[in-house]
C-alpha cells in the first residue's frame, strides 16, 4: 500500500528524494530512496577499514535503495555493494525514536524532476543551496514528540511509524575516500543483538492491532458506552478475526491468534457442499514463515466450473494441525 513520496522543491522544479510504503498485512515499512537507472560500480567500506574503495558489480544494481523495515524489528537495507541487517526493537514495542538509515545527497539538482502527486509531502529549499543535503529517517512510536529537524512524519495504525528530518551534511562522518559527488547511506548499527521477536508473533500482534482499530471506530458510530469499549475490544481480540474475504480475487483468510506447530490443513463446510470445495492457497516465496499462522483459500464452485469471486454461506471451518 502506497502511502506518499518525499519530494523536495527548489523554484519551480520538484524533484523525487523517497516514497514509503506499508505492507497492508503485517504492518512493515519499505522505505525507497528513489532515483532513476542502474550502476555497475560503486563505492565500498569493507568490514574494519576506514578507507572506501572502489567496487564493480558482477550485475547492474537499481540506484534507488530499498530499506526494508520489519514489524519485528529487523532492518535491511538492499541494493548495495554490501547490503546490511541490523536489529532495532518490534515497532510496536517502540518507546523512543530509533535512526533507521541516513541519507547524503551531493546536490539537490543531482536528484530526478518530478511532479506533485496527491499524498506528496514537499520541502522546500532555497535557490542559493547547492551543496549537499543530508536526510535521516527514523522508526519512532506514535507518541514521539516532533524530532529536530523534523519535515515528513508517518504513523501505522495510530501506533509507530517512520519520521525524516533534515540534518546538516557538515555533521555527517563520511568515510574517507567517498567521492564528492556519491549518493551515500549510513546506519548506527544494531540496537539488538537478535531479533526482538518472530515475524510470524509480529503478524499477529499487527493484525490484532488493525482488527482493534477496526472495532473501536465500529464502536465510535454505536450507542455503546465509551466506559465499554475497551471491554469489548480485548474480548473481541481474545475471539479472535474469524474468516475475512473474500477479496477482490476471491481470496478468504484466516488469521491465528497463536502460531501453530506445523502448517494446517484446512476443512471448510458450507452450506451447499456438493457445490462448492475450498482451495487452500500456498503463500508467495518468501512468506513461508508464516505457514503456521496464516492460511488463504479460494472457493470452487462445482456447478459453474469457476473460482468465485463473491460470498458463499459458510456453515464452519477448521484448522487442523495434527501430526
Amino acid at each position: 500500500m502506497s502511502v506518499g513520496k518525499l519530494l523536495v522543491q527548489q523554484g519551480d522544479l520538484f524533484r523525487r528524494v523517497a516514497s514509503v510504503q506499508i505492507s497492508k498485512h503485517d504492518g512493515s515499512i519499505i522505505l525507497s530512496l528513489l532515483r532513476t537507472g542502474e550502476n555497475t560500480s560503486g563505492w565500498c567500506l569493507s568490514q574494519g577499514a576506514s578507507l572506501m574503495e572502489p567496487v564493480s558489480y558482477e550485475e547492474a544494481k537499481p540506484k534507488t535503495k530499498r530499506i526494508s523495515i520489519h514489524t519485528s524489528g529487523v532492518v535491511n537495507v538492499h541494493d548495495t555493494a554490501s547490503p546490511t541487517r541490523i536489529f532495532i526493537p518490534c515497532l510496536l514495542d517502540l518507546n523512543a525514536p530509533i535512526l533507521v538509515v541516513g541519507y547524503v545527497v551531493p546536490k539537490i539538482d543531482a536528484l530526478d524532476i518530478t511532479e506533485v502527486g496527491k499524498g506528496d509531502h514537499v520541502i522546500v529549499f532555497p535557490d542559493e543551496n547547492s551543496g549537499p543535503v543530508a536526510f535521516e529517517f527514523h522508526a519512532v512510536p506514535a507518541t514521539a514528540p516532533t524530532l529536530p529537524g523534523e519535515h515528513w512524519r508517518l504513523i501505522v495504525e495510530g501506533r509507530y511509524g517512520v519520521v525524516c528530518t533534515l540534518v546538516d551534511p557538515a555533521t555527517v562522518a563520511r568515510p574517507h575516500g567517498t567521492p564528492a559527488n556519491a549518493f551515500s547511506t549510513y546506519q548506527l548499527g544494531s540496537v539488538l543483538a537478535v531479533p526482538a521477536i518472530q515475524e510470524e508473533q509480529a503478524f499477529i500482534r499487527f493484525q490484532q492491532l488493525m482488527h482493534a482499530n477496526q472495532v473501536l471506530q465500529a464502536l465510535k458510530h454505536s450507542a455503546v458506552s465509551e466506559d465499554l469499549h475497551s471491554q469489548i475490544v480485548q474480548r473481541s481480540i481474545e475471539q479472535g478475526r474469524g474468516i475475512q474475504g473474500p477479496n477482490a480475487e476471491g481470496v478468504w483468510e484466516i488469521v491465528c491468534n497463536v502460531p501453530m506447530r506445523i502448517r494446517p490443513n484446512l476443512i471448510v463446510n458450507f452450506a451447499d457442499p456438493e457445490r462448492y470445495i475450498a482451495a487452500m492457497i500456498d503463500l508467495r516465496k518468501g512468506d513461508n514463515r508464516l505457514n503456521k499462522v496464516r492460511v488463504r483459500f479460494t472457493v470452487y464452485d462445482q456447478k459453474m466450473k469457476r473460482f468465485m469471486k463473491t460470498p458463499v454461506e459458510i456453515v464452519s471451518v477448521f484448522l487442523d494441525a495434527e501430526l
